[in-house]
């Protein structure tokens, strides 16, 4: 995997373990990974193996397309801000949520720009 892969799969299970409210050594025992491994994972040191995103999507109940592509599952399987969601009163949780969204929306929106930008400019990658 690349560093850029590794860091953004990192940061992806830190968000998530820092959303359940959980440090390493808890989280790690939770994944069945050693501590010593998820740290160089969360810090993009180390890339993580086929059945170690197995481990941590079953033991998370994260999709698989969360953890490696940052795609939000649409079958209904929790990600971190559902978590995090989950956890605040009703009204602050949809008023949340929406800004979120949109957001989320407008950094999608200047992800494809970039892409569109590079193409014309012949630098795809």
């Amino acid at each position: 995997m690349s560093k850029e892969l590794n860091i953004a799969i990192g940061g992806r299970i830190r968000a998530y373990r820092e959303s359940l409210g959980k440090n390493r050594e808890a989280f790690s025992e939770m994944i069945g990974l050693s501590p010593q491994f998820l740290a160089e994972a969360e810090n993009g040191k180390k890339g993580l193996s086929a059945e170690s995103i197995y481990k941590i999507c079953t033991n998370c109940e994260m999709s698989a397309d969360y953890l490696v592509l940052g795609k939000l599952d649409k079958q209904g399987l929790k990600s971190p801000l559902d978590y995090v969601l989950n956890e605040m009163p009703g009204d602050y949780a949809l008023q949340y949520a929406q800004v979120l969204k949109a957001v989320n929306d407008i950094v999608l929106d200047a992800q494809k720009d970039g892409v569109e930008r590079r193409k014309k400019d012949g630098k795809e990658y």
